[in-house]
């Protein structure tokens, strides 16, 4: 800190010019005098290996996020939908990439990592989607020739073919796959209901039988009793979600992506591109000694085992009077309550929206118990954290007809 009798230009300054701090103090006279103090030109910001190490994972997963956010919003059942849907798919895949950056840092591993500043998602065996659902049956896809592929019987019919998959009227199944050139590519698959269940399959209605969405090109084909779906561009890093629709909810399978061949890079080539700085080992310096690694934040709420009296009944589900009666108590499990600020339950006056809600209960960690009243028809029960968006837990109706 320097001191002067006069201030500059001839007059005390007050305020910063560059990296100097001008004030006005008095020496031990109780003179006026200029006071000039430095700021630092940088600040220290130490980057250890292992603070660095959790931002690599994390920056890997968010590129997967980035690329895949059109499915993976709603993929994981009993959770909401939305980005409650989002932090489940990052607490989920944090773990996965963390433990195989530990298992294999330098080959073998079953994630590609992206570099410092890198953007695009890499491949890896991600998980995409949770579930009770069951897996499709029937069909088998090859990523790699980019083919899926369904073997039927001879004079096989559209109600022939939902047989063989397993599916229902209004059920689907999408192919996913992460390309090398850093493509999240998916192409939903659906047997169309505008098509008479006895109709035989041939190679000039298939189109016509199988509808397809997505962001990728299918050629459809039958020959020899089979149905092939050749891809316009897929890869072995691949897997299929199965979506069933029960009482009025989707639900679906667990999938997890095939690990690629040969995932780039390994945490022993990208890390190294990420910037470390130097730390004091007893202020947490060295690699083994780190005073933690970055984890992702808490889990979003999450509701399971939701009954109304003895009947299990699905998140954004529907309780029907007539077939389960009035006058029972509901229960449920919840999770990540207090880790996110809190939450209730209200109740709404209409069947889809929340609307006059009153407060039912408050919602603990663990188990939870709403007491049993007389219900009413056409309302609903809601979550409603204290931070963010409420969501439906049941609807109430006095008949399922």
């Amino acid at each position: 800190m320097a001191k002067a009798k006069s201030g500059g230009t001839r007059s005390f300054l007050r305020g910063r010019v560059g990296s100097d701090v001008y004030s006005i103090g008095k020496d031990a006279k109780g003179k006026k005098q200029q006071v000039v103090r430095s700021l630092a030109e940088s600040v220290a910001n130490p980057q250890t290996l292992a603070q660095m190490r959790g931002r690599m994972i994390m920056s890997t997963i968010m590129q997967a996020v980035s690329s895949m956010s059109v499915v993976i919003d709603h993929s994981f059942d009993n959770v909401p939908v939305g980005q409650p849907n989002v932090s489940e798919f990052i607490r989920r895949n944090y773990a996965a990439v963390k433990a195989d950056v530990a298992a294999h840092p330098s080959a073998d591993n079953t994630f590609g990592l992206v570099k410092y500043g890198e953007k695009g998602i890499m491949q890896g065996a991600y998980i995409v989607a949770a579930g009770s659902a069951a897996d499709l049956a029937g069909a088998t896809l090859n990523g790699a020739t980019k083919v899926l592929t369904i073997n039927l019987s001879a004079g096989a019919s559209v109600a022939d073919l939902r047989a063989k998959l397993g599916l229902g009227n209004e059920d689907y199944f999408t192919a996913v796959c992460i390309t090398k050139d850093s493509k999240f590519l998916y192409s939903r698959f659906h047997i169309s209901q505008s098509v008479d269940s006895a109709t035989i399959i041939s190679n000039d209605n298939i189109a016509s039988i199988i509808t397809l969405d997505g962001n990728v090109g299918v050629l459809l084909a039958f020959a020899n009793n089979t149905i092939t779906a050749t891809f316009a561009d897929f890869s072995e890093n691949c897997g299929i979600i199965v979506s069933r629709k029960e009482n009025s909810t989707y639900k679906h399978n667990d999938c997890v992506l095939d690990a690629p061949d040969d995932a780039p890079y390994t945490a022993e080539v990208a890390l190294a591109t990420y910037p470390q700085g130097s730390q004091r080992f007893l202020n947490g310096g060295g690699e083994s000694d780190a005073p933690f690694t970055p984890e992702p934040p808490a889990g979003p709420i999450a509701l399971s085992n939701i009954k109304y009296g003895d009947k299990a009944i699905q998140m954004n589900g529907l309780i029907f009077f007539d077939e389960m009666g009035n006058n029972k108590a509901i229960t449920m499990d919840a999770a990540n309550i207090e880790a996110n600020g809190g939450a209730k339950v209200q109740l709404s006056t209409a069947l889809n929206n929340l609307t006059s809600p009153t407060d039912v209960i408050t919602l603990a960690d663990g188990a939870n118990t709403i007491s049993a009243r007389t219900w009413s028809d056409s309302t609903s029960l809601w979550l409603v954290p204290t931070n963010g968006e409420p969501s439906r837990i049941c609807g109430i109706q006095d008949s399922g007809d």
